[in-house]
């Protein structure tokens, strides 16, 4: 009766203890809440060229020099400095001058001429330009000129001669009118454009007193006449190849 009691006993315990190894597992913890950043979000990158820099070039050009009795050739030097305030707009100041220099001599059948002529000028100028898809450019202004021009000429044949003399100087109005290309591309981040330039550049002056003589003659008489006033427009069409940064 006891072995039985023991036995009965020890198959009890065996079978408690298998129940509780085949008891469910304990639930699972909570999961962990989502972390958040506290990092500010970054900036968008900017895209577009917002301007606002300083700008400067240098250029040189040849051409000829139009509107006085007898055209010469010129060449122009010419540097610039302003502002940048877009990146299609851009305003600057334009500081240079030009000089031409040359003479002609003509003879035919029934006689000749000959003409002298020198010119120079100084020029401060305010220009606007405007640049068209990072490639062309456009731009024009005014201010002054300091400087003058001398022009002689002779001519003669079996009707009759002539002496015609111009000059003009001081301080006076003047124009410029430019457009080419412009090969300097946005640098990231600078968005500052640095360049090789080709282009046109009409400079225009006038000489708002210039002194004009004139001397006539034939085997009729001569003549003889001073103009003090007279107004001489010259304009000079010139190729210009310049470095800007814009």
């Amino acid at each position: 009766m006891a072995t039985m009691t023991k036995t009965l006993l020890l198959t009890a315990l065996v079978s408690a203890s298998a129940l509780a190894q085949e008891a469910a597992p304990p639930p699972p913890p909570p999961p962990a809440p989502a972390a958040t950043s506290d990092a500010p979000v970054a900036a968008a990158v900017e895209e577009t060229d917002p301007g606002g820099r300083v700008r400067w070039g240098i250029g040189a050009g040849a051409g000829m020099h139009f509107g006085i009795p007898y055209p010469v050739f010129g060449m122009q030097l010419k540097g610039r400095v302003g502002y940048q305030i877009t990146n299609l707009l851009g305003v600057y100041v334009d500081l240079g001058g030009d000089f031409g220099v040359g003479g002609q001599v003509t003879v035919n059948q029934t006689g000749g001429a000959a003409s002298a002529t020198a010119l120079g000028h100084f020029f401060i100028q305010a220009l606007a330009e405007i640049m068209l898809g990072d490639l062309f450019y456009v731009g024009g202004g005014g201010g002054i000129a300091w400087g003058g021009l001398g022009i002689v000429g002779v001519d003669a044949s079996t009707s009759g001669g002539g002496i015609g003399a111009i000059a003009a100087g001081g301080i006076n109005p003047a124009f410029d009118v430019k457009l080419g290309l412009g090969f300097g591309k946005p640098k990231p981040g600078s968005w500052r454009r640095g360049g090789f330039n080709l282009g046109i550049d009409a400079q225009m002056v006038l000489h708002t007193n210039a002194l004009v003589t004139r001397v006539q003659g034939n085997t009729m008489g001569g003549s003889v006449s001073v103009d003090t006033r007279e107004t001489v427009f010259t304009i000079t069409p010139m190729l210009t190849l310049g470095y800007d940064a814009r």
